[in-house]
């Protein structure tokens, strides 16, 4: 009996030794600079963005960059100072010109970054813009949480553009604005004034990015897709009482250098990985800004220079025929994210 308590005693001694949690002694290190420009012909859009990674213990996703100082440099002589607009945030009074070279020069903490030299390159085109019958499979869940394919049946909104020794890669944002309208009938008079309305859609799951093919000979980039939209408009209306009135498409397209298109590309492999073994990590993906002080800092962004150009285009999903150009609007008025006006269509409407 007293055997078997002495067992008994050890084994409770040898349980409660293994509640001891192991906490490993992590150093505490700097957090890295992160560097996000844009850097355009126009103004209104230009600005670079300094953050810095996190520690382990850190719950932010990234830190403050305070105290840091920023200039575009013009084939390395000619000086333009950012103002910062805000915190980490510098803008500078400036565009880069066309065919001339720059670089990005950062200080921070005693250390100086510098980008590699990048050339503006001239301002972009859309030689045409048009449309094909595409069938998009998509997975929903059912009540029981199951995924079940379904085909919807769409669009595909292509671009054509063309390919130079100065040029021939390209990144597009772009902005679906659909159009609706709601007229209800009237009740033993005549109907009240019928509703206008819009609701604005983007796809940012990755950078849309052209370039032309490896080999290729061809003077244009063809049949690049942009987005894709629903012939069903109750994909993107709340009730079915809405009616679609078409899209307006605003595309924003860049021009941009053959090192930012597989950088990006490269970002775009990390956003869609699917945790195989040969998925790309963050730190495989190098962008071109070092540390001169230190090169054993690392840094992460790209600094690129891009020339920018905006199309608008109108388009209905009415007919499905194999191919629709896209009729381009000339015309480029602010549109609200979304809104709705009684009576009177905004002047902006397309018909």
């Amino acid at each position: 009996m007293h055997k078997e308590l002495k067992y008994l005693l050890l084994l409770l001694i040898l349980l409660a030794s293994c509640e001891e949690y192991y906490t490993p002694n992590i150093d505490l290190i700097d957090g890295q600079l992160v560097v996000e420009a844009m850097i355009t012909n126009d103004l209104s859009r230009n600005f670079v963005h300094l953050t810095k990674t996190s520690d382990f213990y850190n719950k932010q996703q990234t830190g403050d960059v305070i105290g840091a100082s920023v200039e575009l440099i013009e084939n390395s002589s000619k000086v333009v100072m950012g103002t910062e607009s805000g915190t980490g945030y510098f803008r500078f009074s400036t565009v880069p010109v066309i065919g001339k070279n720059y670089k990005l020069r950062i200080k921070y903490q005693n250390e100086t970054y510098e980008s590699e030299i990048v050339t503006m390159p001239p301002l972009p085109t859309i030689l045409d813009a048009y449309s094909g019958n595409k069938v998009k499979r998509i997975y929903r869940t059912d009540a029981y949480g199951i995924p079940l394919p379904l085909d919807m049946k769409g669009r595909d909104i292509y671009i054509d553009a063309p390919v130079t020794n100065e040029l021939s890669h390209y990144r597009f944002f772009t902005r679906s604005i659909l159009q609706w309208l709601y007229a209800p009938a009237g009740k033993g008079g005549p109907p009240p004034p019928p509703l206008f309305g819009w609701q604005s859609f983007y796809d940012n799951s990755i950078f849309n990015i052209a370039g032309p093919k490896t080999f290729s000979q061809s003077d244009k980039i063809e049949k690049h897709p942009i987005l894709w939209l629903s012939y069903d408009s109750r994909d993107y209306l709340l009730t079915d009482t809405l009616v679609s009135y078409g899209w307006i498409l605003i595309v924003d397209q860049y021009g941009i250098s053959k090192g930012s298109y597989e950088f990006h590309e490269k970002l775009n492999s990390q956003f869609t990985a699917d945790g195989s073994l040969f998925d790309p990590i963050q730190t495989q993906v190098y962008g071109n800004i070092t540390c001169i002080t230190d090169p054993s800092k690392i840094v992460f962004g790209y600094f690129d220079l891009n020339s920018y150009r905006q199309y608008r285009y109108y388009t209905n999903l009415y007919v499905q025929e194999k191919d629709i150009k896209l009729r381009q609007i000339l015309s480029y008025p602010y549109i609200p994210e979304k809104g709705q006006i009684y009576g009177f269509p905004p002047d902006w409407w397309e018909r």
